[in-house]
């Protein structure tokens, strides 16, 4: 009964539907369920079985070979900051040999940079396959070219893709995303979805997500209308705006009323499942259990040109932030404490065997991205 009940809420809580997904953000995200102590227990309960199994966890590795973004969103803190960077062959081949040593059989292709930048992508793309690793990533859909997406969709092995389209109009898309060109990124990815159809049982899973500002909130229906009837596009997604663990200083102004990617402060902060579930390798080596420190870069728990990725998921540094997550005091850590995301744990983070920690069998989803 317990397995069945956790699969309707899976279902509810990932739903196509953007009314049912805000409906299920609400309830997670409520004061009255995160301050209850039963539900507490409950979630603390279910770390303790996962962590007691640590040794058999497997992190899904995500890997930016770009930190460089032709994009300056406002809601980003490339908007803000200069932040350029391109990881270099020898540490790129290295982190996907130690990736297939560890048993992955996929990885993703960002994190925060723009993929397409990066001049060497497809050879980066090969050298993944040669592994026979499968991948997905994140683009803004700006740069997309017909001759790279055809070898990568021929290559096999593309599992997904999320597209950030930021705004439907193009007077909010252009003051939202400059200096994109609202027309072209539509038109790409209009012509990526038809590159696809002619390749069939080679497209990957499409998302276009779109974070929710004051700048696209009134054509926010017209433009998931828009996107879910193109053919091709599984999934449509309306995020909330984060801060970047207080890095965007646009964040800094919001409303208190607006629809943030965390929980209201004073509520409860359960356990981060990243801990448990996933490494973040950058550019430079330098590795975070955590994308949302993506844009501060200060919660590092090691360096791949210096240790062993198996090191650093197995090692000290990780294993004294899972201790204190595990027991109840992440908001005493300087960085983990004032972060405001709170993960449902409704799935358990995979284990080495196939099989989560408690649902026998059940494979959770692929923690990529914060929404």
């Amino acid at each position: 009964m317990k397995s069945i009940v956790r699969k309707l809420i899976i279902r509810v809580h990932s739903g196509s539907g953007p009314l049912v997904r805000a409906i299920a953000k609400k309830v997670f995200k409520s004061g009255w369920l995160l301050n209850n102590r039963i539900y507490q227990i409950f979630i603390l309960g279910r770390v303790a079985r996962v962590d007691e199994r640590r040794h058999l966890l497997k992190p899904f590795i995500n890997i930016e070979t770009i930190l460089t973004c032709n994009a300056r969103c406002v809601m980003c803190v490339h908007g803000e900051q200069s932040m350029i960077g391109v990881m270099d062959d020898e540490l790129f081949r290295s982190v996907v040999d130690q990736a297939a040593n560890m048993g992955a059989k996929s990885v993703g292709l960002s994190i925060y940079g723009e993929p397409f930048a990066d001049k060497k992508f497809i050879e980066r793309v090969e050298y993944v396959r040669g592994h026979g690793l499968s991948y997905g990533l994140f683009s803004n859909g700006s740069l997309l070219r017909r001759d790279k997406i055809e070898r990568m969709l021929d290559l096999g092995g593309f599992e997904s893709i999320n597209f950030s389209v930021n705004g439907f109009t193009k007077e909010s898309y252009e003051r939202i995303m400059p200096p994109l060109n609202r027309e072209k990124v539509y038109g790409n990815i209009n012509d990526f979805l038809g590159w696809c159809r002619a390749h069939p049982g080679k497209k990957p899973f499409v998302r276009v997500s779109c974070v929710g500002l004051e700048e696209n909130r009134a054509e926010r229906r017209d433009y998931v209308k828009y996107w879910q009837s193109r053919p091709g596009v599984d999934h449509v997604l309306i995020a909330d705006q984060g801060d970047w663990l207080g890095e965007l200083e646009a964040a800094k102004k919001l409303d208190e009323n607006a629809a943030t990617r965390g929980v209201a402060n004073n509520n409860w902060l359960s356990p981060c499942q990243s801990l448990w579930s996933s490494l973040f390798v950058y550019y430079d080596g330098r590795v975070s259990p955590c994308c949302e420190d993506a844009g501060s870069r200060n919660l590092i728990i090691g360096d791949c040109r210096e240790q062993s990725l198996l090191d650093i998921w197995t090692g000290a540094a990780i294993g004294g932030l899972r201790d204190q997550h595990r027991g109840n005091q992440r908001h005493c850590h300087d960085i983990c404490g004032k972060c405001q995301w709170n993960q449902p744990w409704i799935k358990s983070p995979e284990i080495e065997s196939g099989e989560s920690a408690e649902s026998g069998g059940e494979v959770s989803p692929v923690p990529v991205a914060a929404e």
